[in-house]
């Protein structure tokens, strides 16, 4: 997994488009309802502002 994420709200065509155009590590495409972003760069930071961190348990990370 990479570049995680997560909205409380439903995103519409265009921005799902958008972000899918912008692929990995490409930042969201909207602020509305973001939960969290998590890009797993090394850590599971949330890098939205909202401070939902995550715990990475048992992760093997492996270079691209």
């Amino acid at each position: 997994m990479a570049d995680i994420q997560m909205y409380n709200t439903a995103l519409t065509l265009t921005q799902l488009t958008e972000a899918y155009d912008l692929g990995y590590a490409g930042l969201p495409v909207t602020t509305k309802g973001l939960v969290a972003w998590l890009p797993l760069s090394g850590n599971t930071n949330d890098y939205s502002g909202n401070n939902n961190n995550g715990v990475a348990t048992n992760v093997q990370r492996v270079s691209p």
